[in-house]
């Protein structure tokens, strides 16, 4: 009987099959954790992102910055101190995140930050009916007035 060295077609294909089969259920599986990471990442970045606009409304007469992206990286005192990316980069011009105020007769001066999430498809609106910010999609948003995802 003769000895052979190596594997056999057969074999190589069905290990193949096998590492085809492991690759299918695990690259979905990462994709979904990569993608909840990041989210994770761009609500703890906006909750920073928040105080840091509150603080700088306390140490300056009671006004927004005009801008997140470089009005906050050199207020003083400094809340952050760097420019904080949106996975998503919702606002292409600085690679960050959306920055919006403006004023309501009757809420008075709001502002809200936000990204669009991985599916692209957050915007928020101001409802002047009820003094809040109201917004829907994968996205999250937050502000110095209520916030309620529809």
């Amino acid at each position: 009987m003769r000895k052979s060295k190596g594997f056999s077609l057969v074999e190589l294909v069905i290990v193949m099959a096998v590492i085809a089969l492991i690759l299918s259920i695990a690259i979905p599986n990462f994709r979904a954790m990569q993608q909840e990471g990041q989210l994770s990442k761009a609500q703890a970045e906006l909750d920073t992102l928040k105080v840091a606009v509150v603080s700088y409304w306390r140490n300056h007469s009671y006004a927004y910055p005009a801008d997140i992206y470089a009005t906050l990286t050199t207020a003083s005192p400094a809340v952050i101190t760097t420019k904080l990316s949106d996975p998503w980069t919702t606002d292409t011009t600085n690679s960050t995140y959306a920055y919006t105020t403006a004023s309501d007769a009757s809420f008075g001066t709001y502002f809200y930050i936000y990204t669009k999430g991985p599916a692209s498809d957050t915007t928020p609106s101001w409802d002047s009916t009820n003094d809040r910010v109201t917004y829907t999609g994968s996205g999250y948003v937050v502000s110095n007035a209520p916030v309620v995802k529809q």
